[in-house]
């Protein structure tokens, strides 16, 4: 059975429209289907002490999006297709369970950066987060390949009967964490197919459906799909230049569905920024009057250019409730797909019981050659080399902005990883902006992206894995520009997408 909304009395939207929003987002999402009958309005109006005129004004915005119908007798019912008659519904869509029948809705409404229009010729990539090809160390991971098989390969080449992953890989993963998570032991390292099967685990061993998790806004997007095939509902708690609204996560802490706080404090996605370690500090006393477990998603902490290393969450917290989550994805490759998760032992034995049932183990073979890699010195030369690299990029981002952007635009300063947060003062801007871009060749991910609702934003990423520092400067000239047309416009002209 569906939850009942909770309001939040600090948030932007008005009652009626946070009650609406509840229910539409069940509806995209699947959890509610054609047929499905909302609550009654008393229920609701009762459960969350609000007027039944109020509820009744959030049952009305529904049917006016066309999502439900209200008849006397029979209540509010969910209608066919809603908002999604548009989207390809196979034939066996009776048959699919809630978690497929989401993980499908989701996936084929999300949005990405506008296109370039036909004949633009490209200026400037800053829409792409996965790494440059182009700097792929095929012949040295090669030769580590060749090296495992050649020395072991038949044992490599069957099962590993280590769902926890190979110990030399654990043992060397805890010891490349040590500046940041001193305690890490073997012991504490669950390997994983990348950082997406990570963030599954996490959500299989800390939630259930109905639960609800607490995310920054804005946030990862795939994250947001993660959690509603779950049947999981979301607290969206704001991340600013300041750093995260303590006071909103306090709020939002006190509901008693939550379970499960997901938080990126270095190198955030999309905005690039990082919690400095009073920020952690106090982030973590005010999860510590809880026992809500975090989930830190360290994605890009290796790809620090800039400045000293800062601990891990996990290694901050006395209740021994947050987890790790880490990737060689964006440090080497997409392809390796090996993660981990670094946890107590008591966090991580059920996750592994779980893991095991999914997939058994990540492939030994590959975890061998990464740990030749590493033994060769070939992942320190690469990654000196990417972060070097991702210094003059970073530069050359600060640079181009100081000259090219208006009065009125900001950009965050990482000092690593690849995103940054270019933001307009008024929410809608920053889609607008990726619109006008587009048309004149220049690429970049709009703010409504990173929002679970899609609402209207002020910002745009920029990834610089795709952009030299060439480009670098050709496509924030172009954005400076359409910056500026944005900003002249009368305030009536605004866009609210």
């Amino acid at each position: 059975m569906l939850d009942l909304p909770e309001l939040d009395p600090a948030a932007d939207l008005p009652a009626a429209a946070q009650i609406a929003a509840f229910y539409r987002r069940a509806i995209q999402d699947g959890r509610l289907r054609a047929g499905d009958r909302l609550p009654p309005i008393r229920e609701v109006a009762a459960a969350i002490d609000v007027t039944r005129a109020l509820v009744q004004d959030a049952y009305r915005q529904l049917a006016e999006q066309g999502l439900v119908e209200g008849a006397v007798g029979r209540g509010t019912t969910v209608l066919p297709g809603g908002a999604h008659a548009e989207l390809q519904r196979p034939a066996c869509a009776h048959s699919l369970s809630p978690y497929a029948d989401a993980a499908l809705r989701r996936s084929q409404v999300m949005p990405g950066a506008p296109p370039l229009p036909r004949g633009t010729q490209l200026v400037a990539n800053f829409a792409e987060l996965a790494p440059d090809s182009e700097r792929f160390p095929v012949d040295e991971w090669r030769a580590a390949m060749d090296a495992v098989l050649q020395s072991r390969g038949a044992a490599l080449l069957g099962y590993g009967h280590a769902t926890e992953g190979l110990a030399e890989l654990r043992a060397l993963l805890a010891e490349r964490a040590h500046e940041i998570d001193p305690g890490l032991t073997a012991d504490g390292v669950l390997v994983t197919a990348g950082a997406q099967q990570a963030l599954d685990l996490v959500l299989r061993t800390f939630c259930t459906g109905g639960d609800t998790v607490v995310v920054t806004a804005p946030s990862y997007h795939q994250m947001h799909g993660l959690l509603r095939a779950h049947g999981l509902q979301v607290v969206q708690v704001p991340f600013t230049a300041g750093g995260l609204d303590l006071d909103a996560l306090e709020r939002a802490l006190q509901r008693r569905s939550v379970r499960l706080v997901y938080l990126m404090p270095t190198f955030h996605n999309p905005t690039g920024r990082t919690l400095d370690l009073a920020q952690r500090h106090e982030l973590l006393e005010v999860v510590a009057r809880t026992a809500v477990p975090i989930v830190e998603d360290e994605y890009q902490s290796s790809l620090r250019c800039r400045g000293e290393p800062l601990p891990t969450l996990r290694s901050l917290d006395p209740r021994g409730l947050t987890v790790t989550v880490s990737t060689m994805s964006k440090e080497l490759f997409p392809a390796l797909r090996i993660g981990w998760i670094a946890g107590s032992q008591d966090l991580l034995r059920p996750m592994a019981a779980v893991k095991r049932f999914m997939d058994l183990e990540q492939s030994p073979l590959l975890q061998a050659a990464l740990v030749e890699f590493v033994a060769r010195g070939a992942l320190d030369r690469y990654l000196d080399a990417l972060r070097g690299e991702l210094r003059l990029r970073h530069d050359a981002l600060q640079r181009a902005c100081r000259q090219h952007l208006p009065p009125g635009c900001t950009i965050s300063d990482p000092d690593g990883g690849f995103v940054a947060w270019l933001e307009l003062p008024q929410p809608g801007q920053g889609d607008r902006l990726a619109e006008l871009a587009s048309e004149r060749g220049v690429r970049v991910v709009p703010g409504r992206v990173f929002d679970l609702d899609g609402r209207p934003s002020r910002g745009v990423r920029l990834s610089l894995t795709r952009a030299d520092r060439r480009q670098i400067e050709a496509g924030i000239a172009v954005l400076g520009d359409c910056a500026r047309e944005l900003l002249a416009a009368p305030v009536s002209a605004q866009p609210f997408l």
